[in-house]
């Protein structure tokens, strides 16, 4: 089965060895994204709220960079630092994804310096 990875101009760069989105049999694969920007700065130090929205905009450039969107995702993971944050980041979740809502596992993280992670998978429209 032949993959493509996808490289984007928007979303921060790799921080290690791996693409932010590879496709392979319709499903495109969207590396974990966190709250960071361009130049590689980690915005920890942030309000949840506004670390969810830069997570969930850079998983949305990841996705874009692929021709997709999150409105095509069919699972998502969620790490969080505070399982309590989970009400909150719900609320901004539910506008990116589209309908019907995906599969999506939460689970709490040790994390250092941030609080939340994100990846997905999507499936291209047709495949």
């Amino acid at each position: 089965m032949p993959r493509k990875a996808f490289t984007s101009d928007i979303a921060p760069l790799p921080a290690g060895s791996y693409n932010i989105a590879i496709e392979a049999g319709g499903l495109v694969f969207l590396a974990g994204q966190t709250p960071r920007d361009r130049d590689n700065v980690r915005h920890g130090d942030k309000p949840f709220a506004v670390q969810a929205r830069m997570t969930l905009d850079n998983l949305e450039a990841a996705a874009n960079a692929a021709g997709l969107s999150l409105k095509d995702a069919v699972r998502v993971g969620v790490f969080l630092k505070n399982p309590v944050d989970a009400k909150e980041f719900d609320a901004i979740y539910k506008e990116y994804v589209g309908d019907p809502l995906p599969v999506r596992t939460l689970v709490q993280s040790s994390f250092v310096g941030f609080d939340i992670e994100v990846d997905a998978v999507l499936v291209r429209p047709g495949a």
